[in-house]
């Protein structure tokens, strides 16, 4: 037998064929695995909402698909954003909208919220006129202030120990919501805005 053959366990010769055959057979599962690993691991993020902190945008218990490169120049996302980030505070991956940019002072009057003495438009709120609370916030540099959609059941920068989370700490901004379950206030499957 020449030195290059190979011989299995059972004394055989392998035919070069089913040498070959093995990534004729996985190499395409092997190499989808892979990269939906990467897709998964750089570019996506799966995330789980287990509150309803962001009704009626984001029904308890949805999946979200985001995506984690928006933020890789400039990491400071846009007003209105919905994006998932680390709280050093809770110790967890939260889900909020960015409602307040460095340099903004946040207060609130009648139920609405004033970015710089202006009242912010929210009108992706499911009820204007019922966002509550009695403190001001001027967000320092390299942060950003997050409130729930769900005013009176967000637990949110409002009342926080920390209200500010850094930049840094922003994982991914929220692409896609899949909503299953029968109680939930819509289903399907929506892009987040």
């Amino acid at each position: 037998m020449e030195e290059h053959e190979k011989r299995p366990v059972g004394g055989k010769r392998l035919a070069p064929e089913s040498r070959g055959g093995f990534w004729n057979n996985w190499g395409y599962l092997i190499v989808t695995v892979a990269v939906i690993v990467v897709l998964f691991k750089v570019i996506f993020q799966l995330s789980w909402v287990p509150s309803g902190s962001m009704e009626t945008t984001i029904p308890e218990d949805t999946l979200l698909i985001s995506w984690q490169l928006p933020y890789m120049s400039d990491p400071t996302p846009q007003r209105g954003d919905i994006v998932t980030f680390w709280s050093d505070e809770l110790g967890k991956l939260l889900v909020k909208r960015v409602v307040g940019l460095p340099g903004d002072e946040i207060t609130f009057q009648d139920g609405y919220t004033y970015i710089n003495g202006e009242m912010l438009d929210e009108s992706y709120l499911p009820r204007q006129g019922i966002t509550q609370c009695s403190a001001s916030f001027l967000v320092p540099e390299g942060c950003v202030f997050f409130m729930g959609d769900n005013r009176t059941g967000s637990n949110d920068a409002r009342f926080w120990k920390q209200p500010y989370i850094s930049v840094d700490n922003i994982r991914a901004k929220v692409m896609v919501g899949i909503s299953v379950l029968p109680d939930n206030s819509w289903r399907g499957v929506r892009v987040i805005h």
